[in-house]
Parts: structure tokens; sequence; C-alpha cells
């Protein structure tokens, strides 16, 4: 008896019809070049320190550009690389699949590759010029550049004729190419999160970065936040804002007669004082009235948000503003009181700025202070010698 033929479904090459039928050659050539996109960024983080080999791989486009997404920290860098293969394999599908059956297929792949891998460098460049917006506004946009678009078009070109050369004899006759709809949203969408997320993820790695400085400097985040060189902030200003310089008169501590320095600190029960002289250094008595002026500047340089305020603090009690002469060689005495604060990770006081009265200007001195942003400060009145209750 005659064996029936076997069944259509048992021929070996339908598994590979059905995979093809549901995923487009533009897919496929897109999940290749993402593949080879995340050998060459491990190629390059693995023999990085190797001069002549780093250099032999530029030759292939191989190098900075793959290595910037697998140095993200922690989840960031899987989050990225399925980003980087999302963009690479929705911007190949969406040219490939959209004009393979009008042209030479494997041209129409490779070039849907080269394009691909612009389009990614471009979401590179974008993420890098929207980092200029926190420091520097809109004007650190004009900072921007093309600068890695040309690497990573360069690596496709050199890259992307693989998954072209590999594909181009499998595409499926098709009466009329897939729509283009579903293509453009989801190339649109990958290139958004992709630059959405990028700028998390740089965020990321930047603070790692001044973490590990901090950690081979021996420093830890317990006396404050790390320093940090692109952090959002604004200067602390020459003189109290707002404010006119004093008529002094002519017999006042001006800055021709006096100086202020820096005097001791001392701290309590869970509070502090920091005590601030004004010496005249003159033959002659000076007089002063009112309350020092006094900012804070935290450890990136910036000023600190604190509540400054006239009065008593816990170790230091206020005498009121009076007019008192300074004899000669003599020093008035002013105390800045707080409460003690926790400063693990938090930005902290790390210059004092003052003036012997607002609006006169200040000068900074270097200090490690626990007051940190969002603190209060009670400043005392001048007063001869020690104000009631602190330590001169």
């Amino acid at each position: 008896m005659a064996s029936a033929p076997p069944h259509a479904s048992a021929r070996p090459d339908d598994s590979s019809r059905r995979l093809m039928a549901r995923l487009s050659p533009g897919i496929v050539a897109g999940l290749t070049l993402s593949l080879l996109w995340l050998l060459a960024g491990g190629v390059a983080r693995l023999f990085g320190s190797d001069i002549v080999v780093t250099r032999l791989l530029s030759f292939l486009g191989i190098g900075p550009a793959q290595t910037q997404v697998w140095s993200y920290p922690g989840v960031w860098a899987a989050v990225m690389l399925l980003l980087s293969a999302a963009v690479l394999t929705s911007v190949t599908a969406l040219v490939a699949d959209r004009a393979v059956h009008t042209g030479p297929a494997f041209l129409v792949l490779w070039l849907g590759t080269v394009l691909a891998g612009t389009a990614l460098g471009l979401c590179m460049d974008a993420v890098r010029a929207l980092s200029f917006l926190p420091a520097s506004g809109i004007r650190g946009l004009t900072a921007a550049v093309v600068e890695t678009a040309p690497g990573t078009t360069y690596w496709a070109v050199a890259w992307g004729w693989l998954p072209a050369l590999l594909l181009h004899r499998r595409i499926p006759v098709a009466a009329a190419p897939p729509t283009a709809r579903p293509r453009m949203l989801a190339a649109l969408v990958s290139v958004v999160l992709f630059v959405a997320l990028g700028g998390f993820a740089d965020e990321a790695r930047r603070q790692d970065i001044i973490r590990e400085n901090a950690a081979q400097q021996g420093i830890t985040d317990e006396s404050g936040a790390f320093v940090d060189p692109l952090a959002d902030g604004e200067p602390v200003p020459d003189t109290a804002p707002g404010v006119s310089p004093p008529d002094q008169g002519v017999d006042g501590c001006t800055s021709d007669r006096a100086m202020m320095l820096l005097g001791a600190s001392d701290g309590a029960t869970g509070h502090r004082s920091q005590v601030v002289h004004l010496m005249n250094f003159s033959e002659q008595p000076c007089v002063i009235e009112g309350y020092p002026d006094v900012a804070f500047a935290d450890q990136n340089g910036h000023l600190l948000d604190v509540d400054v305020q006239h009065g008593s603090s816990f170790l230091a009690v206020d005498p009121g503003s009076a007019p008192i002469t300074i004899p000669a060689q003599g020093q008035a005495t002013a105390v800045i009181g707080w409460d003690a604060n926790s400063t693990q990770g938090a930005l902290v006081a790390r210059q004092l700025y003052a003036a012997a009265l607002p609006g006169l200007d200040r000068g900074p001195w270097p200090v490690e202070l626990d007051v940190t942003a969002g603190s209060t400060v009670e400043v005392t009145a001048w007063h001869l010698g020690a104000a009631p209750g602190a330590n001169p």
C-alpha cells in the first residue's frame, strides 16, 4: 500500500516561513544590527585600555559611542541598551519594509541600517544637548554639537551590510508593503523614550562618577553632599540684594577703619553658634549700629537657601540694635546661632559671607558648619565684648 504523502506542516522550512511572516525583513535586520551594536560595545569596553586595539577598532566604527551606553550605572545600562535596540530596529524596519518592494533588497536593507545608525547617534547628541539646559538654560543649547551621529553612521555603514546580506534573499513575496503608520509610531516612541530616559541615565552616570571620585579621596556624604561641578545654583551676591549702602557718618566703622574677623564656633545640646568680630584697627574710636549681613555658600559655591533672622538664639542673647562705639584697637561681637542639622547627603555651608552692615560688600571665609539648605539662623546685633550667653 502506498504511503500517504507527508503533510505540509511537516516541511522543515515551515517554521522559518511562519517566523518570517510574523517578523518582517526590516525588523529582523534591525534586531541583527542591534546585536552587532551590543557586541561592539562589549568589545570596545573589553579592549578599551589597549591603545593599539582601540585605534584598530576605530577604523571599524567601534569606539566611544558604543561604550557610552555600556557605561551607565546599574539598571540604566540595561534600559539604554534596550532603547538603543528599539531605535535601531524600529528605524530599520520603517525604512526597509516600505522600500524593499521597490528597489534592490540588499541595498534597501543596508540603507535602512545606515539611517538607523544615524538616528541613534542623533538621539545621543540630543541627550547631550538637553543636559546643558539645567546649568545654562536655553543658552546652553548653543554649546551642543552633532558629534556622535557621524560616528554611528560610519559604524552602520561598516556593519549594516551584514544583516542586509543575510536577509535580502529571504524576503517573502508580498502584494503590497506593510502599513507605514505602526512603524512610524514605533520609531517615534523609541526615539522619544531614548532621549527622555537618556537624560536621567546621564544624570545617574554623572552622580556615579562624583561618588567614585569622592571615594578615591576618602570622602563620604556624612558631612554633606558630594561636590558637583555641574550643580544648578546661583552665586552669592556681593551685597545684600535690594539694600543700598548705609550712611555711616564721619565717625562710622567704615572699611578704612574696621575689618571683620571670624571668631570661634561653639555647640551644645543640639545647638550651634559662630562668632564674628568687627575690629577697629584705626587710632580713633568708630561707631557701628545694627546687625551684620550674613549669607552662606554651599559646597558647590552656590548661594545656600537659608532664612537669616535678627534675634536671639539658644547660645546667644540679642542685645538689640543700638549705636556702640568701638575703641581704637577694640572690637565688637555678633553671634550667628542655629539648631544642629543632619548633614548626610545635604547641601551645607562651606563658606560664610558677611558684611558689617547690609548694603556693604561681603567677604567670605571657609567654614565647616552644619547649616543646611532650608535652615533658619538667628544673628545678634553688634555688641561690645561677647554677646550674653555666648563664648567670645
